[in-house]
């Protein structure tokens, strides 16, 4: 195996920092990583190797930090002279890892430098698939900039080489949906419209753009949650069985749901909740006149015979009032009545529902009714719970340490294909030009909420609930 060398453009953010050094770290002291592993940190921060290398004290990491403006091309041509330096020394070449930790809008400034200074080629023309690129939502602002930014990677590197980074994709508690579905046999047989009344999708934080301010005015909720994040959500628990468990197959059918979602008409786009916390406008580095949303919610069918005729309900938001990112499955109530004659009360009847909670805690629950103890026939919801807590080893891996190990071995299922992430900004882009057109449109919300009252309203006229608002 190739020697790795980890270049990370943006080594001083809190992506890096918080996540992308301390996984590096990890994967090392549990023997996945060769302690030969280098990092070079770039950024713009103007450090020393010590000095950066100090800011991580309880890291076992080693490496050089470069600083440097993205757009000075003597930066990378710096880093092409580190390179071969290593490469000479050690009498072999180094399998690079390029993870753009970056704010967007450095991602063609830093890949259009990669291309004119050959960085991507690795030590010599033979050793091309020993490189790599990592990049992190969101992959473009709109679909145009995407298929931009699309084709200036296809001029750098080829498909093999590019990881576009989901990292949600990387949770235990998402890929256990495949198996939670295809593996029990009492699931898959009821994944359908004949037994599901609908899905809820949330992902709720209950953190505001703290310190994010300037990069998330403009980004707003739908692009750096709803549009990545949660469409993949939606297309594993929507997808059909692959024919494998392998990058192919399960990307085939992700791609498959995501171009079946039913447009959003002038009508269904009235629809969609766009909201944004009081007190929003007031943070640090956000425009006094913003309209970008903190929160989304919207309600939308994939338009497959398995799913005809139920409502997927999503939204996600900020300075919400609890933390959490989960999917629910709510089955249809049985047939309780014959001939005006019931055998329970059907108001007292809970509708069974799956409950896949991904954070804060990683776990799995059904929801079923029983006989409350005592005397009559009172019924009561009750909970079967799964808990990876249980289950989970000193050795289990984060998702960051998946998203690295999965790059390194060239397995890109759980990473966005270029026609996932296409279909996709294709579904938002109505929504988008309508808002563009439309301030009128953006509502408010309480801190400590769960979003507006109109997200409510939205699922209400449909004779359901939110389920997070009935616990």
């Amino acid at each position: 195996m190739h020697p790795i060398i980890f270049i990370i453009f943006g080594a001083t953010g809190d992506l890096a920092k918080k996540k992308l050094l301390p996984a590096i770290s990890s994967l090392i002291k549990k023997d996945k990583l060769s302690s030969d592993a280098i990092v070079i940190g770039i950024g713009r921060r103007s450090l020393s190797d010590k000095e950066f290398f100090s800011m991580l004290p309880e890291l076992n990491i080693k490496g050089r930090y470069i600083s440097g403006m993205f757009e000075d091309a003597e930066l990378y041509a710096h880093l092409s002279r580190i390179l071969r330096e290593y490469d000479q020394t050690h009498h072999q070449c180094f399998s690079r890892l390029f993870y753009l930790a970056t704010p967007p809008m450095h991602y063609e400034t830093i890949l259009r430098h990669m291309k004119v200074s050959g960085l991507a080629e690795g030590c010599d023309q033979h050793t091309r698939q020993h490189t790599k690129v990592l990049i992190e939502k969101p992959f473009g602002k709109d679909i145009d900039t995407a298929k931009r930014l699309d084709v200036l990677l296809a001029s750098v590197f080829e498909e093999q080489q590019i990881y576009r980074i989901d990292h949600y994709l990387a949770k235990d508690t998402v890929q256990n949906i495949l198996a939670f579905r295809f593996a029990n046999g009492i699931f898959e047989p009821t994944w359908n419209s004949e037994f599901i009344d609908h899905v809820q999708i949330t992902v709720a934080e209950s953190i505001g753009v703290e310190s994010r301010g300037s990069l998330y005015d403009g980004i707003g909720a739908l692009r750096d949650v709803m549009q990545n994040h949660m469409m993949q959500l939606l297309a594993l628990v929507a997808m059909e069985q692959p024919r494998a468990f392998d990058a192919i197959s399960i990307r085939d059918e992700r791609a498959r749901v995501l171009t079946h979602l039913t447009p959003l008409d002038k009508v269904a786009i009235q629809s969609v909740v766009r909201g944004q916390y009081r007190g929003y406008r007031q943070e640090n580095g956000v425009d006094p006149q913003s309209t970008t949303e903190t929160f989304v919610a919207m309600r939308l069918m994939v338009n497959t015979p398995r799913w005809r005729d139920v409502p997927f309900y999503l939204r996600t938001g900020k300075k919400l009032k609890e933390k959490t990112t989960e999917i629910s499955i709510h089955f249809k109530k049985p047939a309780l009545c014959y001939q005006d004659v019931c055998l329970f009360n059907p108001e007292a009847v809970y509708r069974n529902m799956l409950r896949i909670q991904i954070q804060p805690n990683e776990e799995i629950s059904i929801r079923l009714m029983i006989k409350r103890p005592g005397f009559g026939m009172d019924l009561l919801p009750a909970y079967m719970r799964y808990s990876y807590a249980s289950y989970a080893s000193e050795n289990s891996p984060d998702a960051y340490e998946k998203v690295l190990l999965d790059a390194i071995a060239g397995d890109q299922t759980l990473f966005a294909r270029t026609d996932e992430i296409y279909a996709s900004w294709t579904f938002f882009m109505s929504v988008l030009s309508s808002w563009a057109t439309d301030d009128a449109s953006l509502v408010f919300y309480d801190v400590g909420s769960m979003g507006p009252a109109e997200s409510n309203r939205l699922i209400e006229m449909d004779g359901r609930r939110w389920y997070i608002e009935t616990i």
